[in-house]
């Protein structure tokens, strides 16, 4: 009954009805692909990532989620194609998936700056595990079973702006909002909810060493209050990073990362105000990448 009571805590302090649908990053700035199909080939090689996620530490079944993706510009510089592979797990219920992303991009010459449009077709398998749950009625015919599982296709989209030292961007995911099919009933209240991702930064020169970077993201559905995540992020000769984030929801998130070659590391920790820091420990999230093709002068703050 702890483990219930715990979940219901979290639910309803952090609007975990956001959360529950859609993964949370606190390095945004390195994840944007996840987040908006418009980015899709903005660089010139290969940006390999994983990102690993788990939050609420100590608390049982809490949010975990694990992520590998990749994206590449094709060779007419115009178009880009990807895609990733997630795990997304918070209590009784999880998500497998996979996900496929086109771009088309245009070159704004006149203000040496891409502006690309971006579409995302996925597809993932939702499984609600009723071995996680305590009956209040322990007569529930409901919950005699021990798993259920159903297939839910979907689609994202997003328009992306990027130049030499700016980034901004809108996406819509979870277009179609189909409900999820459980006991061969379409159950609405259990139906994929539209969410919004607005994000943009810009990054500063201060000398010939260092870059002072500013981001923020905004997130919401049409259903919950919008949340604001404001970083600021400074740079070491495009090589070495340390930064700090406010999330609106009540979370404090400090970050560091060191990329060495083509190869890229970025930790963050997560800590909250708000009641839930008294039943866990924090949240911890891993980014490891490679980029393929990366030439000498490509820096970190490249996606």
């Amino acid at each position: 009954m702890k483990k219930i009571f715990l979940v219901l805590v979290v639910l309803f302090a952090t609007n975990a009805i956001f959360a529950q649908q859609q993964p949370l990053y606190s390095q945004y700035m390195f994840t944007r692909f996840l987040l908006n199909p418009a980015i899709t080939g903005n660089v010139d090689y290969i940006p390999l990532r994983l990102t690993a996620r788990q939050q609420w530490v100590g608390i049982d079944n809490a949010p975990s989620t694990q992520a590998v993706s990749a994206h590449t510009l094709l060779g007419n510089k115009s178009m880009g194609v990807g895609g990733y592979i997630f795990v997304d797990r918070f209590g009784p219920e999880s998500k497998v998936g996979i996900q496929g992303t086109y771009s088309y991009i245009l070159n704004l010459n006149s203000i040496n700056s891409k502006l690309s449009f971006g579409l995302a077709l996925k597809a993932f398998q939702y499984k609600l595990d009723y071995n996680q749950m305590t009956a209040i009625d322990e007569g529930d015919q409901v919950l005699n079973k021990s798993t259920e599982t159903a297939f839910v296709p979907d689609a994202d989209f997003g328009i992306y702006l990027q130049g030499e030292r700016y980034f901004a961007g809108i996406s819509a995911t979870q277009l179609i909002q189909l409900p999820i099919k459980i006991s061969d009933k379409e159950v609405d209240k259990n139906s994929m909810i539209r969410h919004y991702y607005l994000l943009g930064g810009y990054k500063f020169q201060l000398g010939d060493k260092f870059e002072l970077e500013p981001s923020i993201l905004a997130k919401g559905t049409e259903k919950t209050p919008f949340n604001l995540d404001v970083n600021l992020r400074g740079i070491y000769m495009q090589n070495y990073w340390i930064g700090a984030s406010y999330r609106t929801s009540g979370e404090i998130i400090a970050m560091l990362g060191v990329k060495f070659k083509s190869f890229i590391f970025g930790y963050a920790f997560d800590y909250s105000t708000s009641e839930i820091k008294n039943f866990q420990s924090g949240s911890h999230e891993i980014m490891i990448g490679y980029n393929f093709g990366e030439g000498k002068n490509k820096g970190s703050s490249l996606l």
